[in-house]
């Protein structure tokens, strides 16, 4: 009898222990499940708190030497902000949005660009920064001591004469024409532009632009790869306030057999139709998405159907407008290629 009631104790020992072990295993297994997975609550829904200002980075930045300037802050929790750069001179704005608890060199370095135009000057710029939904408003300042230079293959920024040894024009003999570089404001980039302006009661076509890669430098192609993905042509459009009927097509022709003329019938043209808006806007078009165009709408490419910006040709700048549709005005600025990434203005 007693060795059953020790064996009895030993059994119940230790289904006791095992259970412990048991529960120990639960509870730690419970323990590592107390680990968040994703941000902490109370950096999301906590008590808004600013612990460090808008600070800049440096009082003065000279852009033209390729150096930047970044701001700082941190708040509580992470909260949505909006940073802004305002030129007290020229009046752009450049405009970043984020998320987070701080503002660092990673998230809100500013290297120049604008996101309103015109491009910035050498000039006092005045900088906010405010969090939605919070009442303050931050703010400093930074002085440009030079402008960010335009990067990539640069057609024509019409600031110099390239119009006037480089292209080659065609107008029609329409009324109120208007082929020429003005520097009235509002400006896009730097001190001039284009204005493509008339009224042709007859044709489309208003006037054009030729430029010629012979006649632009002695590189093949402008110059470019032949990785059609890695290259954006880009440029700012605007039309005339109170008009819409201004169309900018732009034409790329390629010599697809490489014997220095571009054939018509047998080689590529890819093209892109811009309906620019009152105000400048930066448009960045990747060569790759070119297509061939026929009274406007997309057709087959009579050539090999391989687009291959090395073999580029020809650039045409083609100005249109119904002819029923009276005066039509846009102006164009800073047409570059670019490669890798769209430009930056």
């Amino acid at each position: 009898m007693k060795k059953t009631q020790t064996a009895a104790r030993r059994i119940n020992s230790g289904l006791a222990g095992a259970l412990l072990v048991a529960a120990g295993l639960v509870f730690a297994s419970c323990e590592r499940n107390l680990t968040p997975d994703g941000p902490n609550l109370g950096d999301l829904y906590g008590n808004f708190e600013i612990r460090e200002g808008l600070q800049v980075s440096a009082t003065t930045v000279d852009f033209s030497a390729g150096q930047t300037v970044h701001f700082t802050a941190k708040t509580s929790i992470t909260a949505d902000w909006v940073l802004e750069v305002r030129g007290t001179t020229s009046g752009s704005r450049w405009r970043l949005e984020g998320k987070s608890k701080e503002l660092n060199a990673a998230n809100a370095t500013w290297e120049g660009q604008t996101t309103q135009f015109p491009t910035f000057a050498a000039e006092n710029c005045a900088v906010k920064l405010w969090y939605v939904g919070q009442p303050d408003t931050l703010r400093s300042t930074v002085q440009v001591t030079g402008t960010r230079a335009l990067e990539g293959i640069v057609l024509d920024a019409f600031d110099a004469p390239a119009i006037q040894t480089h292209w080659t024009p065609f107008l029609q003999t329409g009324a109120n024409m208007k082929f020429t570089t003005v520097n009235e404001a509002p400006r896009g980039q730097g001190s001039s532009y284009y204005r493509m302006g008339g009224a042709v009661a007859w044709d489309w076509l208003i006037g054009m632009l030729d430029l010629f890669a012979d006649d632009f430098n002695t590189t093949d192609g402008f110059g470019l790869p032949t990785d059609a993905t890695q290259v954006y042509f880009n440029g700012i459009f605007k039309q005339k306030a109170g008009l819409s009927n201004g169309i900018v097509l732009l034409q790329f022709r390629e010599d697809d057999n490489g014997d220095g003329v571009y054939q018509s019938s047998n080689e590529d043209l890819w093209a892109v139709e811009i309906r620019p808006g009152a105000n400048w806007k930066l448009e960045s078009l990747k060569y790759s998405d070119l297509v061939t165009l026929i009274n406007g709408a997309p057709a087959s490419s009579v050539g090999n159907g391989i687009h291959e910006p090395h073999k580029l040709h020809q650039v045409s700048v083609l100005f249109l407008a119904n002819p029923s549709s009276g005066y039509a005005e846009c102006d164009a600025d800073a047409l570059l290629f670019t490669l890798n990434a769209p430009a930056k203005l």
